[in-house]
């Protein structure tokens, strides 16, 4: 009788994580987001990605790029804070353009008397994305880097303050 070459409970360990993965998370918000803005097929080409990359998202095999994940919220006109965190509304704002995915403002931040960006927030943005970014031992290019800290921005103007936790996972999107 052959023995499997898998270790003992390593199946059941993969088993388990994919099943976290489908019950919540990235992966079971996205398929949200797609049964009400049509197939993998046709968000992959929305996007300019392969279909067989959305089907992996959509397993919870891998996860996109900042710049993937912006054309997908853009494009279904879900909030990444939602997508990412699973946390406030899921759908931007109506009146929203296609590039306000960073540059909406959110009525408390509309009036600040040194126009729409709260300072004092963006600099611990860019104080944190700086660490986790110094941690993961990347070198960003400044496209990749500055779509980064504007989605990060984002989370952080929704929340009123940065949450480290939100940013390291932007972070890892986008290797």
């Amino acid at each position: 009788m052959l023995q499997s070459l898998t270790p003992r409970g390593s199946a059941d360990v993969n088993t388990g994580r994919r099943e976290r993965q489908e019950a919540g998370g990235f992966a079971a918000r996205l398929r949200q987001v797609l049964k009400t803005h049509g197939s993998a097929s046709a968000l992959a080409k929305a996007i300019a990605r392969s279909e067989g990359a959305v089907r992996k998202w959509l397993r919870g095999e891998s996860e996109p790029n900042v710049t993937d994940l912006r054309a997908l919220c853009q494009m279904t006109q879900t909030r990444i804070e939602w997508l990412v965190t699973g946390e406030g509304p899921r759908e931007m704002p109506p009146m929203s353009d296609a590039g306000s995915i960073v540059r909406e403002s959110p009525s408390p931040y509309r009036h600040p008397p040194h126009g729409t960006v709260d300072l004092p927030l963006l600099e611990a943005v860019m104080t944190v994305a700086d660490e986790q970014i110094g941690a993961a031992g990347l070198d960003l290019p400044p496209a990749k880097r500055s779509a980064l800290i504007a989605a990060a921005y984002d989370l952080a103007r929704g929340r009123n303050a940065v949450d480290a936790d939100a940013i390291a996972r932007l972070v890892r999107l986008a290797r």
